[in-house]
């Protein structure tokens, strides 16, 4: 009885062990005919920013193993740039590896000791990565303090301002489009300067969401014969009224 378990457990060992080593063998004719040398990294979500910086991080993974490509270091690089929120790496066998970002939205523009853009929740990121036109926030303090890069302005009227436009941009995307300055004016209220350089929509101080939303609605009263452009200025800062000047 002890002999046939002997013989028994013996069998099964024997066994595993030629199991392990065809698995090695098999792997090691694998990399030598480099049948999970990685060949492509496709990078998905950079809808904001040049995707180039992940490229170069991307660069150091082809030709390696797909089995020995380290992507938890891959992705905490990555992470590291201040635009990227989240990132998800994987395998694609044999040859192919997916990279997913998922980057800030960039909303506005403002010049500190240097020209800093400002995501949808208020967090400063670098310039050098994003060529998009931008809304540029005038007449702000500019203290290099208030806009600390990779987090968040400790400026509340930055904070304001910045949510305000995603509100514009969110609901009134053409009105949006249009913004080239968003100003904080010397009576502490805030303008709006369109790209055309000579309309400017003034929004005063208060339920500034409700003054898109008529500046919305006057703009479709125009329809065809007339647009905001049009318009020296608009000014909403009156209650149910909007006062206009014709360029």
């Amino acid at each position: 009885m002890l002999k046939q378990n002997y013989i028994s457990l013996t069998s099964t060992i024997i066994f595993f062990v030629v199991i392990i080593g065809l698995c090695v063998l098999s792997l090691n004719w694998a990399d030598f005919k480099k049948i999970y040398e990685v060949k492509e990294v496709n990078i998905y979500g950079a809808t904001f920013f040049d995707q180039s910086i992940i490229e170069e991080k991307s660069n150091y993974m082809m030709s390696n193993n797909i089995f020995n490509s380290d992507l938890r270091n891959y992705k905490d690089e990555i992470l590291n740039f201040d635009h990227i929120i989240d990132c998800k790496i994987s395998r694609k066998f044999p040859t192919t590896i997916d990279i997913t970002i998922y980057e800030r939205e960039p909303i506005a523009l403002i010049n500190s000791d240097e020209l800093i853009i400002l995501d949808s929740e208020g967090v400063c990121l670098p310039v050098e990565y994003c060529d998009l036109s931008l809304p540029i926030l005038t007449n702000f303090k500019s203290n290099p303090e208030l806009y600390p890069k990779g987090s968040t302005t400790t400026s509340t009227n930055v904070l304001n301002s910045v949510a305000l436009i995603r509100y514009t941009k969110d609901n009134y995307s053409m009105i949006y489009d249009e913004i080239s300055e968003f100003v904080f004016n010397e009576n502490s209220e805030y303008e709006i300067i369109l790209k055309n350089g000579k309309t400017r929509i003034i929004l005063g101080i208060k339920n500034l969401q409700d003054k898109i939303k008529y500046l919305s609605s006057f703009q479709e009263t125009l329809k065809e014969e007339k647009n905001i452009e049009d318009f020296k200025y608009i000014d909403l800062r009156y209650s149910k009224q909007i006062i206009v000047k014709e360029a």
